[in-house]
C-alpha cells in the first residue's frame, strides 16, 4: 500500500483571547503584522486568502474552513492528488489565553518532500513566535512591515553569520544587542533560531517590534528575506531604519551578485 502523506502539527499558547487571535489570523491588516507583507482576506467558505512577498512569491487560495474564533483553513492546489491545507484551530484556555494549533497537510511521504517539510516547520515556528509577540507585547499598537528579498548563490549559514557580524550582533543567553547604524542600536530576545537560515528576534524600545531573518534554498539559489515588524514609536524611524538596513544588506548580499 502507498505511504500516507505527512502532516505538520504545531501548537502555541498566546496571552490573548480567541477573538483577538482570530482577527490576527483572518484579517489582512492583522496578517501583515506577523506574516506576509501583503495580505487580504475575502472571508467565509468560498472566499479567498491572498499572501504576497512580491512578484513571483505570491499566491491566492480558497478558504476551506471558516468557524469564527474556532477554525480557519485554506487549501492550495485544490483538486490535485496532493492538496496542501493550512489549518488553524483555536481553543480558549484559562486566564483569557488561547491555544492555537496549526496543522498543515499535503507533504508527500518520500524523501523528495523532506526539504519542503523542514522548511515549512521552521518557517511556521518562526511566524507563530512573531504572532505571539505581536499579540502579547504590541497589542493595540500601529504596525508596519518592512520586507526585503535578495537572491544569489550563497551558503545560507554563512550568509546569516556575515549579516550578524555587520550588525555587531552580541548574544548573552536569550538576550542580544546589535546595531544597524552607529546611532541606531537594537536589543531584545531571541525568539526562535534554527541553523542554517532562521533567526527571529524581538525588538525592544526605542525600536519596538520584531525582526525575522531567513536564508532558504529557492530553486538552487539562496533567498535571503528579512522582515522588520515595526510597532508604535518605531514607525516614526521608518526612513532611517530602511536606509540603514539597505546599507547593511548591500554590503552582505548585493542586489547584483557581481558587485
Amino acid at each position: 500500500m502507498p505511504e500516507e502523506a505527512r502532516r505538520l502539527e504545531l501548537a502555541i499558547t498566546i496571552e490573548a483571547t480567541p477573538e483577538e487571535v482570530w482577527r490576527a489570523i483572518t484579517e489582512g491588516e492583522g496578517i501583515t503584522r506577523w506574516f506576509a507583507p501583503i495580505a487580504s482576506v475575502d472571508p467565509g467558505i468560498g472566499g479567498t486568502i491572498l499572501l504576497s512577498w512580491g512578484p513571483g512569491m505570491e499566491g491566492k487560495a480558497p478558504i476551506t474552513a471558516w468557524e469564527p474564533e474556532r477554525r480557519f483553513a485554506w487549501t492550495e492546489r485544490p483538486g490535485s492528488e496532493l492538496p496542501k491545507t493550512s489549518e488553524f484551530i483555536l481553543e480558549a484556555a484559562e486566564g483569557g489565553r488561547t491555544v492555537l494549533r496549526l496543522v498543515q497537510s499535503g507533504f508527500g511521504p518520500g524523501a523528495s518532500f523532506d526539504a519542503e517539510y523542514d522548511s515549512a516547520s521552521d518557517g511556521w515556528q518562526s511566524f507563530l513566535q512573531l504572532l505571539r509577540l505581536d499579540l502579547e507585547a504590541h497589542r493595540g499598537m500601529a504596525g508596519r512591515h518592512v520586507f526585503r528579498l535578495r537572491m544569489g548563490a550563497w551558503d545560507a549559514a554563512a550568509l546569516i553569520e556575515v549579516l550578524l557580524r555587520r550588525m555587531a550582533f552580541k548574544r548573552e543567553g536569550e538576550h542580544y544587542s546589535a546595531e544597524i547604524a552607529e546611532d541606531m542600536p537594537i536589543h531584545g530576545t531571541v525568539l526562535f533560531e534554527r541553523t542554517p537560515g532562521y533567526l527571529i528576534l524581538s525588538l525592544e524600545p526605542p525600536v519596538p517590534g520584531g525582526l525575522g531573518l531567513f536564508a532558504e534554498n529557492c530553486g538552487g539559489q539562496t533567498a535571503m528575506t528579512t522582515s522588520w515588524y515595526l510597532k508604535g514609536e518605531a514607525i516614526g524611524q521608518l526612513d532611517r531604519i530602511e536606509a540603514a538596513w539597505d546599507a547593511i544588506l548591500d554590503g552582505v548580499v548585493p542586489v547584483h551578485p557581481d558587485e
